[in-house]
C-alpha cells in the first residue's frame, strides 16, 4: 500500500504540476547503521516497512530526475505528541498502558535508543520542506539526541499519576539497536531547527491524555 499509494500520488502531482511534493518517510530504510544517521547513509531496510519507504524514496527521486517535481523527502524521527491515540509508537504506547494497565513492557534489555521528535516540531519542518525551493533532496528531520528505551520509560514513570511497573520480555527480530539522526542539512537547507526538548515534549502530551478522561484509571 505504501508503494503503489506514493505512486498514484506522485503521478498526479505530475499531471497537475504540482510544485512541491512532500513525502513522510522514516529512518526504517535505513536499518542497522552506525549512529547519527545522515542522509548519505546506505539504506539497509530491516523490514517490509522500511522497504516499502525506501521504495517511495526511489520514486520521489525519479519523478525529480524524469519529471522535474520538486520532491522533498522527510525522513521523521519517532513522533510524539498530544492527539496520539491511534498511534502504536512506544510513547503513545507506553502512555495508553500506563494509563489502562500500569505496566510498561519493554522488548529486550531496553537500551536501544531512538531519537524522538515532538509533533509540532515535525509540523514545523513539513511546513519548511513545502516552502522550500528543493527537488530531489532528502532530509533527517530530528532532534539529534539519543534517548533508550529505558530512560524513555523512566522519565514517563516520573510523570505518570499512578505507580508504573516496567516488565522486559524478549527482543524482537528486526528491531533497531541504535538510532538517532544529525540534521545539519535540514537547519542549513530548510531553516528548520527543532525547539520542543523531550522533558517538555512528555509533559504536554501525558497532560493531554490526562485530560481525556477515558485514559485515566485509579
Amino acid at each position: 500500500m505504501n508503494v503503489q499509494g506514493t505512486l498514484n500520488l506522485l503521478q498526479v502531482a505530475r499531471d497537475y504540476k504540482t510544485p512541491r511534493f512532500v513525502f513522510a518517510s522514516s529512518n526504517a530504510p535505513i536499518g542497522e547503521n552506525q549512529p547519527p544517521i545522515d542522509e548519505n547513509k546506505p539504506a539497509r531496510p530491516l523490514s517490509p516497512y522500511g522497504a516499502s519507504k525506501l521504495a517511495g524514496e526511489g520514486y520521489c527521486s525519479a519523478f525529480w530526475g524524469s519529471y522535474g517535481l520538486g520532491t522533498v523527502v522527510l525522513r521523521f524521527a519517532n513522533v510524539y505528541g498530544p492527539r496520539s491515540t491511534h498511534k502504536g509508537s512506544v510513547v503513545a504506547k507506553f502512555i495508553k498502558d500506563a494509563f489502562q494497565t500500569g505496566v510498561l513492557t519493554i522488548y529486550g534489555d531496553g537500551l536501544q535508543t531512538r531519537d524522538f521528535i515532538y509533533v509540532e516540531d515535525l509540523s514545523r519542518a513539513i511546513i519548511a520542506g513545502v516552502e522550500s525551493e528543493c527537488g530531489g533532496e532528502t532530509f533527517q528531520i530530528a532532534t539529534g539526541r539519543e534517548t533508550s528505551v529505558e530512560e524513555l520509560a523512566n522519565q514517563l514513570k516520573a510523570l505518570l499519576p499512578r505507580s508504573i511497573e516496567v516488565v522486559h520480555v524478549e527482543q524482537r527480530a528486526g528491531e533497531i539497536i541504535k538510532n538517532y539522526s544529525a540534521i545539519d542539512k535540514a537547519q542549513r537547507v530548510l531553516g528548520w531547527t527543532p525547539q520542543v526538548d523531550l522533558q517538555q515534549g512528555l509533559r504536554t502530551t501525558v497532560d493531554w491524555f490526562l485530560s481525556e478522561s477515558g485514559y485515566l484509571k485509579s
